[in-house]
């Protein structure tokens, strides 16, 4: 259940406003009267945060600044600056030596230039903490949907810079998983967790660059892990050949090639040439941003002749052709053989399965894969580019990386993945792109076993809610308009977790490892060709 605004005086009681309006009254004569400069400081953070939305603990920022100047002068003499000022104006209105001019109350701040700057120590602190009391209240007093999200902050826009550098310099492995890109919320590195891709990922939008792009960042962090990685190139294409081999040479991983096209082999071993063969939009943009090949390669044969269980144990990587409808059974039933015997044996494969393009694989045979790798620790990465494809596939993953769809149908699909919030029915239809007083019919069924991704209620209990309907986290209309390198995950498994939005940032390889790719490349060549 959503939280719900409560007050700290019960809307139920008699004279509610009347005795709001005396508390107001008393605090404000407290703060003119014992510490007005702290007044003037909480007004201005309060205003601030409204301003700037950030969160509240900006305001440790001052805290500690008004902290560390009383330590600074002394607190006995920052306290005594603080009561210098109340104290001249309590003496006033009880009767000092200016008892005869108590006609005007006034008359007791006419010192303030010399006392009111002596409280700046320690209104810092007090200030401080009345404007985050304040933001409490108003957290407090505000159902959970009206809260204004917060902006990023200073803090957020440095992690933020940070953590782009850090990523596009080639730093892709972090301590769960692999790095995909940033949160532009808090400036933290979005990733995705080996223990999440154990269950299968799959990668899905409009653009190929996007899913490619993706697909190779998880696989460069892998093989930066050092784990066996096996791709499945459904089309012989020579740019993810490329890609992948110029990755092996940056991390030193053996590649294994098994009945390449032509102009792939050709590709994986003659470098610095230009794009060969038919190639599409992502896996150019792919192939100019990771270089060419490595020369490192060897040609045992066709896919079944492929030792995968050498490469799991040498922890080295492998393209498998699987352009036609026979070389993908052949290379989904070597995987399966491999599943079988590593079942069998009871070891862990900690292996990664790429397939660029789900939609060119037989549906039973990813099917089968997807059921069949998390026993045997084969994560398996799909991308796909097909609405038809990903809505088959999405039940079957247990996470999903979005990007920008074009199908409306595959959209709604794809947000049911990413949770369920219950919301009022206006503001709900209102995501929905509906019109508020339409109705959008009965409320949903509910999940198997009663339980909604996201931890909310049934469908069979909102009803109960008076007012709320289960709306996704993340509505369709997002993810039909995400923009440039923004994606959305949504992981189920081993717990649900959610960025909304990521910013992608494509990690380049090392600059070492394209000058080797173009030695090597120099060597293979002849003079002539060298010199042209």
């Amino acid at each position: 259940m959503p939280r719900r605004a409560r007050h700290l005086i019960p809307a139920g009681v008699p004279r509610r406003g009347e005795l709001i309006a005396v508390c107001a009254l008393a605090i404000l004569v407290a703060h003119l009267l014992l510490a007005q400069l702290t007044l003037v400081l909480a007004l201005v953070f309060v205003v601030v945060s409204k301003a700037s939305r950030w969160r509240l603990w900006w305001l440790v920022a001052p805290a500690a600044a008004g902290l560390a100047w009383t330590l600074a002068v002394g607190p006995a003499h920052a306290a005594a600056g603080f009561a210098a000022g109340p104290s001249a104006i309590l003496w006033h209105l009880g009767g000092g030596h200016l008892a005869g001019r108590a006609g005007q109350p006034l008359a007791g701040f006419g010192g303030a230039r010399n006392w009111l700057p002596r409280q700046f120590p320690i209104a810092l602190v007090c200030g401080a903490a009345e404007a985050a009391l304040i933001g409490w209240l108003a957290w407090l007093h505000t159902d959970e949907w009206a809260v204004p999200p917060p902006r990023p902050g200073l803090i957020a826009a440095v992690r933020r810079a940070i953590a782009t550098h850090v990523t596009r310099a080639g730093t892709v492995v972090t301590r769960e998983g692999c790095a995909l890109g940033v949160v532009p919320a808090t400036g933290a590195v979005a990733e995705l967790r080996w223990a999440e891709a154990l269950r299968g990922t799959l990668v899905v939008g409009a653009a190929a660059q996007d899913v490619t792009l993706a697909g190779l960042q998880v696989v460069h962090a892998a093989l930066r892990r050092r784990k066996p990685v096996i791709v499945l190139d459904p089309g012989g294409d020579p740019s993810i050949a490329r890609a992948l081999a110029a990755a092996c040479l940056a991390t030193g991983t053996p590649l294994v090639t098994a009945g390449l096209p032509a102009d792939a082999g050709e590709a994986v071993h003659v470098a610095g040439t230009a794009a060969v063969g038919p190639t599409d939009a992502g896996t150019a943009a792919a192939s100019r941003l990771w270089g060419r090949g490595t020369g490192r390669e060897r040609q045992p044969g066709d896919p079944a002749a492929t030792d995968l269980g050498g490469v799991v144990r040498e922890r080295s990587a492998a393209l498998l052709p699987a352009g036609s409808a026979e070389l993908a059974a052949s290379a989904c039933a070597a995987l399966a053989a491999l599943a079988g015997d590593l079942r069998r044996i009871g070891v862990d494969g900690d292996a990664l399965v790429w397939v660029p393009r789900g939609e060119r694989v037989p549906a039973p045979a990813l099917r089968q894969l997807l059921s069949d790798g998390p026993h045997a620790g084969l994560s398996v990465l799909v991308g796909t580019t097909s609405p038809a494809a990903a809505e088959e596939l999405a039940g079957l993953a247990g996470t999903a990386l979005i990007h920008r769809v074009a199908d409306p149908g595959l959209a709604i699909g794809l947000a049911a993945r990413t949770g369920t919030q219950l919301l009022p029915r206006p503001l709900a239809a209102a995501l929905a792109g509906e019109r508020p007083d339409t109705d959008p019919g009965p409320a949903p069924p509910a999940y198997p076993g009663g339980a909604v991704p996201g931890g909310a209620v049934s469908g069979a209990a909102v009803p109960a809610a008076a007012g709320l309907v289960p709306t996704p986290v993340v509505p369709a209309r997002i993810l039909l308009t995400l923009g440039q390198s923004e994606f959305v995950l949504a992981a189920s498994w081993p717990r649900q977790r959610l960025i909304a939005p990521g910013l992608m940032v494509p990690a380049r390889l090392p600059r070492t490892a394209s000058r080797q790719a173009g030695r090597q490349a120099g060597r293979q060549a002849g003079p002539g060709e060298a010199a042209a």
